[in-house]
């Protein structure tokens, strides 16, 4: 296990310059992911851990060591990817076998027939068949050693690439979208078992995914991506609570943060839609916005502070989530209710909407988080719009 330091890298193809000076520390044992959206340059930024690709300009370091240079072979660094890559051929025995018979064993021995008939080929395949069933016993697929990848489901197969990368007891695993090919059901399931396996291990892993979900509920840390760079690196609970940036703040959360225009006086009072809210800036900001995610609003009476239409809602259960279109917003606002609520939220109703300002984000033009906020405390304006 070791730590690994990523340090100002760039990378271009071409012209485009798909990674604009990322740096990135991770520590030995951590979980990160590498969140964004699809182009953002996370699975650029995993093949160049790998080394399957080269930076333009930066370092990375594994332990300690610059890594430039070294083959992915050489790196000690396992990887998983979105296609699995199991050779159909090959029982589950021989897939999760393969990277130990390339590493201990040499090129006569690895000879079909022939070869486990030759000096030290039989240790070492006992050997490493031995830790070819402690791994599938740690990811629970013992008893599928003897199928092939055509008889498996998609989860199993997954839990077969899971144990080619952890039959080598690398110093960090990487992995790439490993879930996105399996149904709903079974990446919940997967993705419990990857962060179990990784608390079993103790061991480093770098997961890329564009599913936000995945991303908060495994990480000790997220990294989000955006345009090539990283825009915040925190814990889940902090990038979804204290977003650094109007795009952490949009593409965390679901359903996504309600982000509003609001006028800014001269001494910094804040107002949305002509009417003043609790809140006040320590100085006036042009282009402002105020983001409030869906738990901060709730269905109130016709004085409530917005009011407007239902036009759709979503039922899942337990919650309600209601897009209400408000005259003089662009877009709908997303609020969540209890299943009480319901029938109150029937389409084309006319709600009221209260808002908790003590739970609102604010941003500047530039899409920077404004840290500096008072919330008053006056009775009639108390933490509500």
């Amino acid at each position: 296990m070791a730590e690994l330091a990523i340090e100002n890298v760039t990378k271009r193809f071409g012209e485009t310059e798909v990674l604009k000076g990322v740096s990135l520390t991770i520590a030995d044992g951590e979980f990160v992911s590498l969140v964004g959206p699809s182009g953002c340059g996370k699975s650029t930024l995993l093949r160049l851990i790998a080394g399957l690709e080269t930076q333009t300009s930066g370092t990375i370091r594994l332990a300690g060591q610059d890594v430039a240079g070294l083959r992915a072979a050489d790196r000690d660094l396992s990887m998983v990817f979105q296609s699995y890559a199991l050779y159909p051929h090959l029982s589950v025995r021989d897939n999760i076998a393969v990277p130990l018979r390339m590493r201990r064993l040499n090129g006569r021995q690895r000879l079909p027939v022939v070869g486990r008939f030759l000096p030290g080929a039989g240790g070492a395949e006992r050997q490493l068949m031995g830790d070819v069933e402690h791994a599938a016993t740690t990811l629970e697929i013992d008893h599928l050693l003897d199928r092939k990848p055509g008889q498996l489901s998609g989860g199993q197969r997954q839990r077969v690439a899971l144990a080619r990368a952890l039959v080598r007891d690398p110093a960090a695993f990487l992995l790439d979208e490993p879930l996105s090919n399996l149904d709903a059901k079974l990446r919940i399931q997967t993705r419990v078992e990857i962060a179990e396996l990784h608390r079993r291990l103790g061991a480093t892993f770098v997961y890329v995914t564009h599913d936000q979900v995945e991303a908060m509920t495994m990480s000790s840390r997220i990294a989000v991506m955006m345009g090539g760079k990283i825009l915040q690196c925190a814990a889940p609970e902090e990038i979804y609570e204290n977003p650094a940036d109007i795009q952490v703040a949009e593409f965390i959360g679901a359903p996504k943060i309600n982000i509003l225009p609001v006028d800014v006086t001269s001494d910094g009072h804040v107002g949305l839609l002509g009417r003043q809210l609790p809140l006040r800036l320590a100085q006036p900001e042009t282009g402002a916005r105020i983001g409030f995610r869906p738990q901060a609003l709730r269905l109130s009476g016709a004085d409530a502070g917005l009011t407007g239409v239902v036009a759709h809602t979503e039922n899942l259960g337990s919650e309600v989530f209601a897009q209400v279109s408000v005259p003089g917003l662009e877009n709908r606002v997303v609020m969540r209710a209890d299943p009480a609520q319901r029938a109150a939220l029937h389409l084309g109703a006319t709600v009221g909407v209260d808002v908790d300002c003590t739970a609102a984000l604010l941003f500047d033009g530039k899409g920077q988080r404004i840290r500096n906020v008072s919330v008053k405390t006056t009775p009639e304006l108390a933490g509500a719009l």
